[in-house]
């Protein structure tokens, strides 16, 4: 069999990163942070007043753990949105087998243009997911708008923390399916999406109690066959076979690394609509 020739990455056009190496990012790089667990979910609902009766929108919200948590600890109807339908079907097999009696449901949808009307939601929480999306500051905006007036809206971001240079950034975005900001960057956004009263947490140590843990391999599950084949596949076709062999290694040894070198923070930042529209 013949295999396609390694060619460089400048002659090659821009390839987004299969599902299973955003999966990485996640859990490797915003491992540290979700390993808060308990202390960072009573952090969201608090800023974002969740309780009975109001209706609380989830996007980017995977596999609909964050959603879940707060649907079955607030008792808000929470609904669950992420453009990943692989992702939201195990969500929805994670509901059938729920044995509590909680108001949640999820849809598939793409997060700067979301399936909902404007000002249907009494509050919104913004996963990191919202940074793979195509247009971060217009997912922004889609999150606001489908807000209440004076409703709240919670976003769980990465932030640059050290000074990278550009083309070194843009290779780790191309890597990670997701595209931090500098806090002043998603504090703008926020704003010209409509909110004010923002404030600001820095999670990237692992909250306010100081709890968080570094990111080591222990906290990273072992990834399925069908997602190992999603890297390799992605490594053959863009360098050949030999770099397909060790894709899924390289890959988490690079997450790893850049990890440890705290690239990323990441930010808890809350706000509220703004009732009246600003002006152009």
């Amino acid at each position: 069999m013949v295999m396609p020739p390694s060619q460089p990455d400048r002659l090659l056009p821009p390839s987004p990163p299969v599902p299973a190496v955003l999966r990485l990012v996640q859990l490797v790089m915003l491992g540290r942070w979700r390993a808060t667990g308990e202390e960072l979910y009573r952090e969201v609902a608090d800023l974002a007043e969740a309780r009975g009766g109001m209706e609380l929108l989830v996007a980017g919200c995977g596999e609909g753990i964050t959603a879940e948590w707060l649907a079955a600890r607030t008792g808000a109807a929470v609904t669950g949105v992420d453009p990943d339908a692989a992702r939201i079907a195990c969500a929805e097999r994670r509901l059938r087998d729920f044995v509590s009696d909680v108001r949640l449901t999820f849809d598939v949808a793409p997060l700067d243009d979301l399936p909902h009307e404007t000002a249907v939601f009494d509050a919104a929480v913004g996963e990191s997911a919202i940074a793979a999306a195509g247009d971060p500051q217009r997912a922004l905006a889609e999150l606001v708008r489908v807000v209440k007036p004076l409703g709240r809206v919670v976003l769980l971001v990465p932030t640059w923390t050290s000074e990278i240079p550009e083309g070194d950034r843009e290779a780790l975005v191309e890597r990670l399916g997701l595209r931090p900001f500098l806090l002043v960057e998603w504090k703008q956004m926020s704003r010209e999406a409509g909110l004010v009263d923002l404030t600001v947490q820095d999670w990237s140590e692992g909250g306010t109690s100081g709890r968080g843990t570094t990111a080591t391999s222990e906290v990273v599950p072992a990834l399925t066959w069908r997602e190992k084949a999603q890297i390799a596949g992605r490594a053959w076709r863009r360098r050949g076979w030999r770099a397909a062999r060790g894709a899924v290694k390289r890959e988490l040894e690079l997450l790893q690394e850049r990890s440890g070198e705290r690239a990323l923070g990441f930010q808890v930042i809350s706000g509220v609509k703004w009732p009246h529209a600003r002006p152009a």
